[in-house]
């Protein structure tokens, strides 16, 4: 393979987040923005989480989720899906 061709190999994402298309090489400009969303995203799951611990059994038979679901949600990491 030459040099060409591995080098449009690296650097190249298929996360569409990134850059706005798929296998696009990502703009300066797309990478903080990566940063961001990613924080934003960890201090949602941190919240809900967090409200997770706080529900009763009446407020989580509400919505659907058994207390031990809720326990093992909420004991998970923030950065955990």
């Amino acid at each position: 393979m030459s040099w060409a061709k591995k080098q449009d190999c690296i650097g190249t994402f298929s996360d569409p987040r990134l850059t706005g298309r798929i296998g696009v090489k990502p703009t300066l400009t797309a990478l903080p923005r990566l940063v961001v969303d990613t924080l934003l995203m960890w201090q949602e799951r941190a919240f809900e989480r967090r409200a997770l611990r706080e529900m009763d059994d009446r407020m989580l038979k509400d919505i659907g989720v058994t207390a031990l679901e809720a326990h093992k949600e909420a004991c998970k990491p923030f950065w955990r899906a």
